[in-house]
């Protein structure tokens, strides 16, 4: 027996010793069986949904007014601090004005004597000893000096600077002992339980506002974390220039005075509501070659198959988008376990959620 033959009798017995090896190893039917891939579930539910879009906004009184003294002079009397209560026509200020009343009695000789002149002047004309040119003269000249004491009696008037609305002093620029100008502020009062939001909406966005419609809107303030109802008010007929932006005044109910001005503010407005629908996580969603995709579970409670459906989505919000086609109240949504799944795979149910449902968040 040459080598070349002893070489091929033993690959020969090689091969038939696998053979007999694969044989012994194969699984019998029941050790084939797929193990079924545990899931979590979510029991989809209708719902109504309010698509919204944020802009930021800024707070203002809904009136502020400067307060100047009419004439100039010491202040006497600052009678309001700083965040104090006024009402409207409350004195705020005290002007002296001695100095108007010293000049006011020389105002008034002044008039007295322009008065004795005049009577002078017209004796003298019954009697053709002067002209009707002086007599008028004269006239004039008394007319002039009565103006002056009606002007003198005005300024002393006005030796106290009041309020002309109910708010409160968000400033006072003057204390007492200084000198005021005529025209100069001297504090602002503002009236803030209404508060102005002013927001600045983009052009892509303008056509969803509408004042004739009385918009309601929800707005947050961060810095109170609280949320209020506020009512669109104005909307600029002009974008600005440099934004493309429209200017937006949404006025909100401030009685108990916890917005202030200056505060910032997100204003939501409605874009389009949506009635009796169905939302679901974003988690859920599977980006799929001919679209997005979900899984449901189809079959009893705990035991059941992996069905995919084709989505249309809608608008939404971070965590959630509306479902316009694909998915309907009732189905079995695959919440975890469904991101490697392939159609019609065997699938235990792990846990499983109702939408709406107390304590069921998803």
């Amino acid at each position: 027996m040459n080598f070349r033959l002893i070489v091929m009798m033993a690959g020969l017995m090689l091969l038939l010793n696998a053979g007999c090896d694969s044989e012994a190893a194969e699984p019998d039917g029941d050790e084939m069986e797929v193990t079924p891939s545990p899931v979590d579930t979510l029991v989809l539910a209708s719902t109504d949904f309010v698509d919204t879009f944020e802009v930021l906004g800024s707070t203002e009184p809904v009136d502020a007014v400067d307060i100047a003294s009419d004439v100039p002079g010491k202040i006497l009397n600052a009678y309001a601090d700083q965040g104090d209560e006024v009402q409207r026509g409350a004195v705020l200020f005290r002007i002296d004005t001695e100095t108007d009343e010293a000049g006011q009695e020389v105002l008034q000789t002044q008039v007295e004597a322009a008065q004795r002149e005049l009577d002078r002047l017209e004796r003298l004309r019954e009697e053709g000893l002067t002209t009707e040119q002086a007599v008028d003269n004269a006239r004039t000249e008394l007319a002039q000096a009565e103006k002056n004491l009606r002007q003198s009696e005005v300024s002393i008037g006005r030796s106290s600077v009041s309020s002309p609305l109910s708010g409160h002093l968000a400033t006072r620029y003057a204390d007492a002992g200084e000198f005021a100008n005529a025209g100069t502020p001297l504090a602002e009062v503002i009236d803030y339980s209404t508060i102005v939001v002013h927001a600045r909406v983009p052009e892509s966005q303008i056509r969803h506002l509408n004042v004739d419609d009385s918009t309601y809107l929800d707005i947050e303030f961060p810095a109170l974390e609280k949320s209020v109802v506020g009512e669109v008010e104005k909307v600029a007929l002009r974008p600005s220039a440099a934004t493309r932006t429209f200017r937006v005044e949404v006025h909100v109910d401030n009685e108990d005075l916890a917005i202030r001005p200056g505060m910032r503010a997100r204003v939501h407005f409605e874009r389009d509501r949506f009635e009796e629908i169905v939302m679901i996580p974003r988690d859920s969603i599977l980006e799929g070659y001919e679209g997005r995709e979900a899984m449901v579970v189809e079959g009893d409670e705990t035991m059941g198959r992996a069905t995919t459906r084709k989505l249309k989505t809608g608008p939404g919000t971070r965590d959630e988008l509306v479902v316009e086609s694909g998915l309907e109240p009732g189905d079995r949504l695959i919440l975890r376990g469904h991101r490697g799944l392939i159609g019609d795979a065997k699938v235990e149910v792990i846990d499983e959620a109702h939408q709406g449902r107390e304590g069921d968040d998803v």
